[in-house]
């Protein structure tokens, strides 16, 4: 059996090694975010009362640490690395092995997240309950708003039927509360893989566009069908790739672009944040956030695939190994911070103080998530394996010839890795 986990791309897939740093980087970002809410008493719901130079710093930190942003990032990708195939490959072949891939694709790395997760639950019973009572952090309290009758009272089934299919059918989270992102991730990967398709076909971007524009309008602010819009811009930004219509950014400029990108990735609605008032005053009232977090994403994209020295950055191994562990880092951090952080920080309460047990958690949180993650990777990878090729003899039918579309030196390759949502 080979275990080794390869962290060099395969040459066909160098151009999109960037992005598995940026897929990386939205994961830490989630980490974060949680880390803050669960072992702090005001989480990232402070704001600075003053109004000067230094406070407009210290709001702008803030707002970085923004699951929900993240998370946009992640359905951007999905769009995005899940259409590029039909820049080449329109066949129904195609389509029906994309779908038929995808709900076990992600269900078996959320099975193995639930069930892990009931295990920690068994084992931690409700200390999170007693660290949230000391710390006075509400996100710990409703264990990460997946909250449970009782250890006693889940059993091992639950957590399977939550990980196999009522996560991606119902969006019932009970175990691990970042997967309520794989309902969404699911049906905007099925979304994609039919209008890629037909968007990819027709060759006139006006005509591109406006079905875009009409979709999103038809999606509005309901949800969860809203972050559609989510994945229709990363099919857009795969478009640009594919025919070559990328911009290429010098340094000063991607430098300038990158500040507003963090700019629109810092927007939240929930914080009361003076330096994101001119969004707001344009924005309309509903769930709207994940608009501006796509723009900030849309622009990540398009500077690490058009400036040569952030692509050159995120192409080294460190990006690699980043992008293979945030999809196991995503699903597995929020279960270990309920167990054995908020066990940690009961147990060092008496010795190093709220403060000191606090940040004591945090670290072993996430420790505890890279060890149990590299693992998940090679489950994840080996599963990938497997799929594909059970699903390959059907992608090898006389039509897929046929409706292969003539592509420019450098256009994007027929077959990608996976950048799952992990999908917030």
């Amino acid at each position: 059996m080979d275990a080794t986990l390869k962290a060099e791309p395969p040459p066909k897939t160098g151009k999109l090694v960037p992005l598995e740093g940026l897929r990386g980087i939205a994961a830490a970002v989630v980490v974060l975010y949680h880390l803050v809410l669960g072992f702090t008493q005001k989480g990232v719901g402070v704001v600075p009362q003053g109004h000067g130079g230094w406070d407009a710093v210290m709001q702008f930190g803030l707002g970085l640490l923004n699951g929900g942003a993240a998370v946009a990032v992640f359905f951007v990708l999905s769009g995005f690395i899940l259409s590029l195939p039909f820049s080449k490959d329109r066949s129904i072949w195609r389509v029906l092995t994309a779908m038929l891939k995808r709900w076990p694709r992600l269900a078996m790395l959320t099975t193995i997240a639930c069930l892990f997760a009931w295990l920690l639950i068994h084992l931690s019973h409700d200390n999170y309950k007693t660290a949230a009572h000391v710390i006075g952090a509400k996100w710990l309290a409703t264990h990460g708003n997946s909250p449970i009758a009782g250890h006693g009272d889940v059993g091992w089934f639950d957590a399977l039927r939550d990980g196999l299919y009522k996560v991606f059918l119902f969006g019932d989270v009970h175990f691990d509360s970042p997967l309520w992102t794989m309902r969404i991730e699911l049906f905007g990967s099925f979304a994609i893989f039919l209008a890629a398709p037909v968007l990819f076909a027709i060759r006139s971007w006006a005509i591109r566009l406006s079905l875009i524009v009409l979709v999103m309008i038809w999606a509005g602010d309901t949800f969860p069908i809203t972050y559609i819009s989510d994945f229709l811009v990363g099919v857009v930004l795969a478009m640009l790739f594919a025919e070559n219509r990328m911009p290429n950014f010098k340094n000063w400029q991607a430098a300038l672009l990158g500040v507003v990108a963090i700019y629109l990735f810092s927007f939240t609605y929930e914080q009361k944040l003076l330096i994101h008032a001119p969004i707001k005053a344009l924005l309309p009232q509903g769930d709207n956030a994940h608009f501006v977090w796509d723009a900030g994403a849309a622009l990540f994209i398009l500077l690490l695939l058009g400036n040569p020295f952030l692509r050159r950055v995120f192409s080294k191994t460190w990006a690699v190994w980043l992008g293979l562990l945030s999809f196991p880092i995503y699903l597995l951090h929020g279960p270990i911070m309920l167990s054995a952080g908020a066990t940690s920080f009961n147990g060092a309460l008496g010795v190093m103080g709220k403060t000191d047990s606090a940040l004591m958690a945090a670290a072993i949180s996430i420790l505890l998530t890279l060890v149990c993650a590299v693992p998940l990777v090679w489950v994840d990878q080996t599963w990938t394996k497997v799929l594909g090729r059970i699903t390959k003899p059907f992608l090898k039918k006389p039509a897929v010839k046929e409706q292969m579309v003539p592509q420019a030196q450098g256009a994007a390759p027929a077959v990608f890795p996976r950048l799952a949502a992990p999908e917030r």
